[in-house]
């Protein structure tokens, strides 16, 4: 086995630009967690997708950012087919070496009355490889101890979670508390409040909506990290792009990267649904 180890050595997953995502849901039986690979590019390839100002924000995310140094929270807001899932795919690829995607399916669940939900993504990182959770009942009902696989000081294991929520913004509005309940309280204790002591867990929540107002805890000095606008290119932008693409096209006013995508493909922006983050 050893020999055939040193003879055909694991890929190199650079060279595939494919990184392992864990998406999670809630199921009748509790959590469940399944990963996944997914393809990703470099952020280097997307930059020029992005005006200057969410451009520089991006490149400064993606390279320079420091975890634990100025809040656990990331936000990304902008209308949709501004870019925002094609830059989390960069991100994934950017800090691959550092950090571990879990992908929220059901980010009401995750904040709503299923409280095991949240705490099994937080506290348990193999979750995913242990038996059925009917079992598990009925073995702590036993006594049984289950292994519970390597820790995370072990080599191997990455320093940092991201847990990814996309088009969640609701969660961060003056109004949260009225419309979603507990689910804003449980949500700033992740980012910075006992529960996400010591874990080691940023949150970032992408939304299509404007966010004129963030919920003052939510925006106080030291929680958000990023607080990053998508916006569309100017007519400017836009042109150079079409130039960079080796198209003669024109734009009279701002364009999406969707519809900049559209008219250089020769289609309407909705002819092709946006792909997912796991498409």
């Amino acid at each position: 086995m050893v020999e055939l180890k040193e003879t055909f050595p694991p890929a190199d997953p650079s060279s595939t630009h494919k990184v392992n995502v864990q998406f999670w849901t809630y199921g009748k039986q509790g959590p469940i967690s399944s990963n996944h690979e997914v393809s990703v590019p470099e952020w280097r390839d997307l930059e020029d997708n992005y005006g200057s100002t969410a451009r520089q924000q991006l490149g400064s995310l993606m390279r320079d950012f420091r975890p634990a140094h100025g809040g656990q929270l990331i936000l990304w807001h902008g209308e949709a087919g501004t870019g925002k899932t094609l830059a989390l795919r960069a991100l994934a690829w950017e800090w691959r070496d550092w950090c571990e995607f879990n992908y929220i399916v059901d980010p009401d669940s995750f904040f709503g009355e299923h409280a095991d939900y949240l705490m099994s993504v937080l506290t348990q990182p193999g979750y995913a490889e242990m038996p059925d959770p009917r079992f598990m009942r009925m073995a702590a009902a036993s006594g049984y101890v289950p292994h519970r696989g390597p820790s995370e000081d072990e080599e191997g294991s990455k320093a940092w979670r991201l847990l990814v929520l996309e088009d969640t913004g609701e969660l961060l509005t003056p109004d949260a508390k009225s419309v979603i309940g507990q689910g804003l309280s449980r949500f700033l204790n992740v980012v910075d409040g006992l529960i996400g002591q010591g874990l080691r867990v940023l949150v970032l929540v992408t939304t299509n909506e404007p966010i004129k107002a963030l919920h003052p805890a939510v925006a106080r000095p030291g929680r958000c990290a990023a607080n990053i606008e998508f916006e569309p290119l100017t007519a400017e932008e836009a042109s150079a792009w079409f130039e960079r693409m080796g198209s003669d096209g024109r734009a009279d006013g701002t364009l999406t990267l969707a519809e900049l995508y559209a008219r250089l493909e020769g289609r309407e922006v909705g002819d092709v649904p946006p792909a997912g983050f796991a498409g």
